[in-house]
């Protein structure tokens, strides 16, 4: 009977105790996985094409575009042959609970749109030590169901790390849960393993090209797939937090969606959406309308100014106590402000490459090591505008030739 217990113990052990802390290989790492499967249940559909990965062996950085915020659960069905890291927002590594977790699970963090010397540090460690590591390179969720565009170049990243690339596309998952929609659908869910670029291949390409190899091959547009219908009476509720403007008379913040239509209270037009997430009429699609959106905002850039009130919370570095304030926010073709009794901040658009924002809530950034959250006092759909005049000016920037 004690040689029973003896062997058992020595089992729990081998299998949980002695895994290493801070790393893939601990027992945090699938406690952690644990749960998320507990939460994700089994609405989803999850379909797995992995050919291309067969018989590829670890460390290698694995890129995926970022279509939901449970993509990091569907990309850890792949056939890893071991357990990879992810690098993910910082302020899921800072919070309460949240910081222990992540960090005895060797999970990676990365201040969003912001230049850091811990994120690339922590990548290399992670590879060193045989590790797969897990990158979304848009840095943030799909607002309209296409791919961002890649702001963070990591081209001449990957070709230093020495490491095969695997580039992986998720199909199927925006419209499962839309950042602008509370209520999740039910979805079929296709993970593709695209391309495998190989570490001589990567090294044989200039950083340029392979970030443009690396964008081409992610890329997608949500509106275009036909994998899933949404017979759901609710599609275009909360979608006036991303479609903000009315695409037809232009008035700002008048949008609402009412049940499987947008509607302009301003103007009257009335969108609907069919089952397959796609206007009935002219407006074709989703993105097509934000795009439609974009090209009003864009004739309001030479003369760029605006202005808000907000409530503010700030999250203090390294996952210090969030303090609260109000001030105002002001946003113009050259920089973006905010000052408030107690702070003052002021950023160059040329330094300010995107807004994270949750829809009809806050848009936030990082300053100082600091998270600051700016929740609007007024139209709180306005937060998708300011992350949209952010990309317009970057656009701008940049010739406005990007996907």
């Amino acid at each position: 009977m004690a040689d029973r217990e003896a062997a058992s113990g020595a089992r729990f052990k081998n299998r949980i105790c002695s895994k290493k802390s801070g790393t893939p290989d601990s027992w945090m790492y699938r406690f952690i996985f644990f749960i998320v499967r507990l939460w994700q249940g089994k609405r989803q559909r999850i379909e797995i094409d992995a050919e291309k990965m067969k018989g590829i062996a670890a460390p290698y950085i694995l890129l995926a575009n970022h279509e939901s915020f449970f993509d990091f659960y569907y990309l850890s069905m792949l056939p890893h042959p071991r357990s990879p890291s992810y690098l993910v927002n910082e302020y899921y590594c800072t919070r309460p609970i949240l910081r222990g977790m992540a960090k005895r699970g060797g999970i990676l963090s990365k201040r969003l749109f912001t230049k850091d010397l811990a994120s690339p540090v922590g990548i290399l460690r992670t590879v060193r030590g045989g590790w797969p590591v897990v990158i979304f390179p848009e840095g943030r969720l799909s607002s309209d169901g296409r791919s961002n565009p890649i702001v963070e170049k990591g081209g001449a990243f990957y070709k230093k790390l020495g490491c095969d690339l695997v580039l992986v596309k998720i199909d199927g998952a925006y419209f499962a849960a839309p950042k602008w929609r509370k209520r999740k659908y039910r979805s079929n869910i296709l993970v593709k393993v695209e391309r495998i670029v190989t570490k001589e291949e990567a090294a044989s390409l200039p950083a340029a090209a392979l970030d443009r190899l690396i964008a081409d091959t992610l890329y997608n547009d949500a509106s275009q797939s036909d994998r899933n219908r949404y017979p759901q009476p609710d599609k275009a509720e909360g979608l006036e937090g991303l479609l903000y403007r009315c695409a037809d008379c232009g008035t700002l913040y008048s949008t609402r969606g009412e049940g499987c239509a947008l509607v302009c209270h301003a103007c009257g037009a009335r969108h609907r959406l069919n089952e397959s997430y796609r206007f009935e009429d002219d407006a074709v699609s989703i993105s097509a309308y934000y795009e439609r959106i974009a090209a009003m905002e864009k004739d309001s850039l030479p003369e760029l100014s605006l202005e808000t009130n907000v409530r503010t919370k700030i999250f203090e570095k390294k996952g210090g106590a969030a303090r609260f304030e109000e001030g105002v926010c002001t946003l113009t073709r050259d920089r973006f402000s905010y000052r408030s009794d107690s702070a003052e901040l002021s950023i160059p658009t040329e330094k300010l490459p995107a807004h994270a924002f949750s829809c009809s809530e806050e848009f936030e950034l990082y300053h100082g090591g600091e998270l600051c959250y700016f929740y609007p006092k007024k139209d709180p759909q306005q937060a998708a505008r300011w992350a949209m005049l952010v990309d317009l000016l970057r656009r701008e920037r940049e010739g406005d030739n990007e996907a």
